[in-house]
C-alpha cells in the first residue's frame, strides 16, 4: 500500500481523549541546560544516555520556529500516537520527581549520539514486556537527525527542513523508544499476515532498514494493529464502550431534542465521546445528576439525565428537527468506567416535553464469563425489568466482529466501513458460531456464545531470540526480551450490531398521513473492550497460570481450578457466571403518554 503521509493523514487527538482520567504518565523532558543527573542506562550499548543537553532549535536549524515551536510539535505527534491509551502525555523543561507509580521520562535533547558507523536516534531502558516495570527511562539524540540526514539534498536540508518534518522525525522517534519501555519490539510493526492492514514503514516501531529519512521526517506514522493490541493489554484502553444507536420518531411531531434517564453507581458522569455524523440533528450533550436514587432489579443507583437537543444541520430535516418518521442516528461515550444503565429514552417536543411515543430498544451486556464451562457469551435483554416484558420483541439479526483496535464512532453506522480514530480501515473479525436464530423473539433476555477462556489470543508471544532496542540508522543493538506477551481477551474490542423489530408499535406513517400499528425496527451498534482475565485474584492472567503451572486446569476450559465456584445444591446445579463490566439496559419503549 501507499505509505500515508502526514498530510494524507493529519490525525488529531480530539479533546475527551486528552482529557480523559490516565492510569499511566509519559514525560517529554526537554532540559534548558545540560542536565548530568538524567540516569545512565546506555554503558552496555556502548552509548551515553546522560547528560543530556539543552533542547535548543538553534542547533537543529534555528529558522524552522522557536524552540518553544518544536516543542509543541513533537508533543502533538506523541500526544497522537498515544492518543487511544491510558496515557497523559506532559512536556517539561525540568526533571520530574513523579508522585504517581506509573511514569516513564524521555529526556530529548539537541545533542547526537555516534554509533558504530553511523549514528543513534534513541534508546529505551528496557523491552519491557507486560509493562511490569511501572518507571522507565528513555532517550533521544535529536542532533543525530542533523547528522545523518542535514546533508544538502537531504531529508532535513533546504526546503526539507520545516517545522512539521523535524516534529515528526523527532516526535515519532519519541513514541517509538517510549513504547519500548511500554512492551512493545521492533517486530510489531509488521503488518498482521494475512490481513490488508498497512505497510510496516507507517508503523511507529518500524526501525532501519524498513524506514528511511524521509520516511522518518515525513510520515505521521501510527501503532500496528499488533502494536495497539500489546498496548492495550500493558497500560490499557482510553474507551471502554461506546454505544450507538439507530430509531425513528415514531411521532406525527417534529423532535427536538432526546432525553435519556441514566442509573449508575458513580458519583459522576462526564462524556467521553459522541456522534457528531450528517445522521444525528443534534449535538454538544450534556449530563446531570438528578437528586434521589432509583432501584432497579435489586438495586439502588444514582440518577442521571442526559440530554441531547442543541441544533446541528443534518442530512434529515432542518438544523435540529426530526421529523415525523425520521430516522435518528446518535452515539455516546462515558469517561468513568464504572456501569450505566440506559433506563428510559424521550423525544422532546419544541419547548422540551415529552413526545407521546419513544423508541424501544433492546438492552446488552458486555460479556458473561461461565467459569464452569469458560464460555464467554453476550446477553440481549427485553428492556423491561425483571423479564416481564408486556410483548416479546424480535432480534431480527445479530453480528459480532473481534477488532484489533477502536472504531471511530463516527463510522458505528449501518453499512459504513469501519475506520480508526486515523481514518485508516479496520480488520474485523466475524464470529460465525454465536448460535444466533434469526427472529428470535425475546421476552426476558438470550445469550450468545462469541468466545471460550482457552481460546488462542490474538497476540501470543513467548520471546527466545534477540530483539533490538535501539533506533539508529544503520545498524542495530541487539537486545533479548524476556517473557510472553499477550493480548486481552477475547479482543481488544469487541464490535456488536444487533438489530431489534418491535412487532406491534405505533407509529406514524407519512405515506398514509395516519398512525399505524406493526413492526419498526431499531438499530443497536455497540462496542467494547476486552479485557484480562484473572479468575483466582492473584494478578497474573490466568492463561499463563495456567500455562506455566501456577494452576491446574484439570477440564481444560481456560478457568484456573482454584477460580471455579462451588456448584449451588438445591433444586439444580446452577453453574457459575461472573458479569465483569457494564450492563447496559435501554428501556424505551413505544407508547403514547397521557397528557
Amino acid at each position: 500500500m501507499t505509505p500515508y503521509t502526514t498530510e494524507k493523514v493529519g490525525a488529531t487527538c480530539p479533546p475527551w481523549a486528552i482529557l480523559s482520567p490516565k492510569g499511566n504518565t509519559l514525560y517529554l523532558y526537554f532540559p534548558t541546560s545540560s542536565d548530568s543527573s538524567f540516569p545512565e542506562y546506555g554503558g552496555s550499548y556502548s552509548a551515553s544516555t546522560s547528560p543530556v543537553l539543552a533542547f535548543d532549535v538553534a542547533d537543529l536549524d534555528g529558522g524552522i520556529g522557536t524552540t518553544a515551536d518544536l516543542r509543541d510539535a513533537i508533543f502533538d505527534m506523541v500526544t497522537e500516537d498515544y492518543c487511544e491509551f491510558n496515557v497523559e502525555v506532559i512536556q517539561t523543561t525540568t526533571l520530574p520527581s513523579p508522585s504517581v507509580s506509573r511514569w516513564q521520562i524521555v529526556g530529548i535533547g539537541t545533542d547526537s549520539q555516534a554509533y558504530g558507523t553511523g549514528v543513534l536516534f534513541g534508546l529505551a531502558q528496557d523491552v519491557d514486556t507486560g509493562d511490569s516495570d511501572g518507571q522507565d527511562y528513555g532517550r533521544v539524540w535529536s542532533a543525530s537527525f542533523l547528522d545523518a540526514y542535514g546533508y544538502t539534498g537531504g531529508p532535513l536540508e533546504g526546503s526539507d527542513s520545516t517545522l512539521a518534518r523535524w516534529g515528526t522525525a523527532i516526535g515519532e522517534t519519541t513514541a517509538h523508544e517510549a513504547g519500548h519501555n511500554y512492551g512493545l519490539s521492533h517486530g510489531y510493526s509488521a503488518p498482521k499476515a494475512g490481513s490488508s492492514e498497512d505497510a510496516a514503514e507507517n508503523h511507529v516501531m518500524a526501525t532501519y532498514p524498513t524506514i528511511d529519512g524521509d520516511d522518518r521526517a515525513g510520515l505521521d506514522r501510527h501503532f500496528s494493529d499488533t502494536s495497539y493490541e500489546v498496548l492495550a493489554y500493558n497500560i490499557g484502553l482510553n474507551v471502554e464502550t461506546l454505544h450507538n444507536w439507530d430509531f425513528v420518531n415514531p411521532n406525527d411531531q417534529n423532535a427536538y431534542g432526546l432525553q435519556m434517564k441514566i442509573l449508575s453507581h458513580a458519583s459522576s458522569l462526564s462524556i467521553g465521546w459522541y456522534y457528531q455524523g450528517s445522521l444525528s440533528p443534534w449535538t454538544n450533550p450534556s449530563i446531570t445528576k438528578l437528586s434521589g436514587t432509583e432501584s432497579f432489579q435489586g438495586d439502588t443507583y444514582n440518577v442521571f439525565e442526559f440530554e441531547m437537543s442543541d441544533p446541528k444541520s443534518w442530512s434529515g430535516g432542518s438544523s435540529g428537527v426530526a421529523p415525523p418518521a425520521a430516522k435518528i442516528h446518535v452515539g455516546v461515550s462515558f469517561n468513568e468506567p464504572d456501569a450505566i444503565i440506559i433506563r428510559e429514552t424521550i423525544l422532546l417536543d419544541n419547548a422540551d416535553n415529552p413526545l407521546p411515543l419513544a423508541p424501544r430498544l433492546f438492552g446488552y451486556d458486555a460479556g458473561t464469563a461461565d467459569l464452569s464451562s469458560g464460555d464467554f457469551s453476550v446477553a440481549i435483554f427485553n428492556p423491561d425489568s425483571g423479564g416481564n416484558a408486556s410483548q416479546d420483541l424480535i432480534l431480527s439479526n445479530l453480528e459480532v466482529f473481534f477488532v484489533p483496535r477502536m472504531i471511530d464512532i463516527e463510522t458505528m453506522l449501518d453499512g459504513a466501513e469501519l475506520l480508526g480514530l486515523n481514518g485508516l480501515p479496520i480488520q474485523a473479525t466475524r464470529i460465525k458460531d454465536t448460535g444466533f436464530q434469526q427472529g428470535l423473539e425475546i421476552r426476558d433476555k438470550a445469550s450468545f456464545n462469541i468466545a471460550h477462556l482457552a481460546d488462542k489470543r490474538s497476540v501470543d508471544i513467548t520471546y527466545d531470540c534477540p530483539d533490538r532496542i535501539s533506533d539508529t540508522n544503520d545498524t542495530h543493538i541487539p537486545y533479548c526480551p524476556t517473557g510472553t506477551q499477550l493480548s486481552l481477551f477475547p479482543s481488544t474490542y469487541v464490535y456488536l450490531i444487533a438489530t431489534a423489530v418491535d412487532p406491534s408499535a405505533t407509529y406514524w406513517d407519512p405515506q398514509q398521513q395516519d398512525f399505524v400499528t406493526g413492526e419498526l425496527e431499531s438499530k443497536i451498534f455497540y462496542q467494547f473492550s476486552g479485557f484480562i482475565p484473572d479468575f483466582n485474584e492473584n494478578g497474573q492472567d490466568d492463561l499463563l497460570d495456567i500455562r506455566f503451572g501456577n494452576s491446574t486446569d484439570d477440564n481444560e476450559n481456560g478457568v484456573p481450578d482454584d477460580a471455579e465456584r462451588s456448584p449451588f445444591f438445591g433444586f439444580e446445579i446452577i453453574p457459575a457466571i461472573l458479569i465483569f463490566t457494564t450492563l447496559l439496559i435501554v428501556s424505551a419503549i413505544y407508547r403514547r403518554r397521557k397528557n
